[in-house]
């Protein structure tokens, strides 16, 4: 049985609640992140900004204002006013099938992983239910007999 544990990003990336809107979208521009835990100080999940939580309250500003006011509403705007705090959890030893089926029913983007104290371990994304099914049918195509050309 593959568990999420042997699949997740372990220690991912977060920010805090009192990060702005702007250190998100930083962050996920220079890693190439979706998605971003929001932690307390004890890595206790609390929350999870979205490349489209960033996006919905960037755009609707850059309407009506330039670049640099746009920054300071950014800077001034607290990930804990935009953040998702009603979220689905899931435990590393959870098999990754279950996994993939709760994201692909709800159509999650991800799934935070915490311990039983609700603690930040990981994270699984759909990103990464793509990358496995690459490799399943790579190896399934290695395994596959060549035919024969009669």
């Amino acid at each position: 049985m593959i568990t999420v544990a042997e699949i997740m990003t372990k220690d991912p990336a977060t920010l805090s609640r009192y990060n702005s809107l702007s250190d998100a979208r930083k962050l996920m521009s220079e890693k190439r992140f979706r998605h971003i835990p929001i932690v307390d100080e004890n890595d206790t999940l609390i929350g999870l900004v979205t490349q489209r939580t960033v996006l919905e309250h960037g755009i609707t500003s850059q309407n009506f204002i330039d670049s640099e006011e746009l920054a300071k509403i950014e800077q001034g705007t607290l990930l804990a006013d935009i953040m998702t705090t009603n979220l689905t959890t899931i435990s590393p030893n959870l098999k990754i099938g279950d996994a993939a089926a709760l994201i692909h029913k709800h159509k999650f983007g991800c799934l935070p992983v915490v311990d039983g104290n609700n603690q930040l371990v990981g994270i699984i994304t759909d990103h990464d239910f793509v990358e496995m099914t690459i490799q399943l049918l790579d190896m399934m195509e290695q395994s596959e007999p060549l035919d024969d050309e009669y």
